[in-house]
């Protein structure tokens, strides 16, 4: 475990969802940069939901992810993020989501657990 996450650990519980959000979407946009740009990211830790928007090469419009229900569950020393209830601004990717997202479990960046 690096310092920084250490940090994290320790004033995780003080730290908002704002500033979460802030942290987790910068993640996402330097990671899968070649996706597109999530613009927002709300999170509801104590609700275990979050909204958030993408904004999609090669979209017009953007995509609106409401992630209703997730769960976290630990496995020795990583953190897993399963997602219970999901739904989209599309469609079809609600049929996907359905298909690739609810109910599989994720590993969680060892930046991301500490305060989700």
């Amino acid at each position: 475990m690096n310092l920084l996450t250490t940090i994290l650990k320790a004033i995780g519980p003080l730290v908002p969802d704002s500033v979460t959000g802030w942290g987790l979407r910068e993640y996402f946009n330097h990671n899968y940069k070649l996706l597109g740009t999530m613009t927002t990211l709300q999170i509801d830790s104590t609700n275990k939901r979050a909204t958030l928007d993408l904004e999609l090469k090669g979209e017009t419009q953007p995509l609106r992810v409401n992630i209703n229900r997730y769960e976290l569950t630990s496995a020795g020393d990583k953190t897993f993020i399963e997602i219970k209830e999901v739904n989209t601004s599309r469609e079809w990717i609600n049929v996907l989501a359905g298909g690739f997202l609810k109910g599989r479990k994720f590993e969680v960046p060892e930046i991301a657990k500490a305060v989700l």
